[in-house]
């Protein structure tokens, strides 16, 4: 991994760089419940907010954004991002470029949030933003999770039958499974 930059600005810019490169994974961290939503710099003791950091996105001129999602949310290397960018180029500085645009843009645009300056988007509109990346993972999560819920209706719709048997004062009844019915 590469040394982080002395310069303190230069040195925020690759920090929040290497979180939006974790993104995808923090985001999975807190669907499961291993991770919170706050994250706390260890060297400077800045909270970030996971739900506040694509608050500039859509401020992103095409280019700009083309590069941000590709090298910091898809995972993509600079010069693999350039190739996907701009096909005939020889060089990945242009990307380097639009991406270091982007970065800057794109801290400036969550401190001005966390100043308290009042923004159109909601949490549920940021973190959608992620949307294209972990679509299939966040669909089959969906399903998997609307599936556990629709077994334990079922369970439970057995569990009231017994309930309300036992308080008419029946013997509670033999339940016939999903496959004989």
């Amino acid at each position: 991994m590469r040394k982080l930059p002395e310069a303190p600005d230069k040195r925020r810019l690759a920090v929040f760089k290497r979180i939006y490169q974790h993104m995808p994974h923090w985001r999975e961290q807190i669907l499961t419940g291993s991770m919170d939503s706050i994250l706390t710099i260890p060297e400077t003791g800045e909270e970030v907010d996971f739900y506040d950091l694509l608050v500039g996105l859509d401020d992103l001129s095409p280019r700009q954004r083309e590069a941000f999602e590709l090298i910091c949310l898809q995972g993509f290397t600079e010069t693999a991002a350039a190739k996907v960018m701009l096909p005939n180029s020889k060089w990945s500085t242009t990307a380097q470029q639009h991406l270091n645009a982007a970065l800057e843009r794109m801290v400036a645009k969550y401190d001005e949030h966390q100043s308290g300056i009042p923004r159109l988007l909601t949490r549920w509109r940021l973190t959608m933003s992620l949307h294209p990346i972990v679509d299939h993972h966040l669909r089959t999560g969906l399903q998997t999770a609307r599936q556990e819920i629709l077994d334990n209706i079922e369970k439970l719709k057995v569990a009231l039958a017994q309930v309300d048997n036992m308080l008419k004062g029946e013997a509670p009844a033999k339940t016939e499974s999903k496959a004989a019915k």
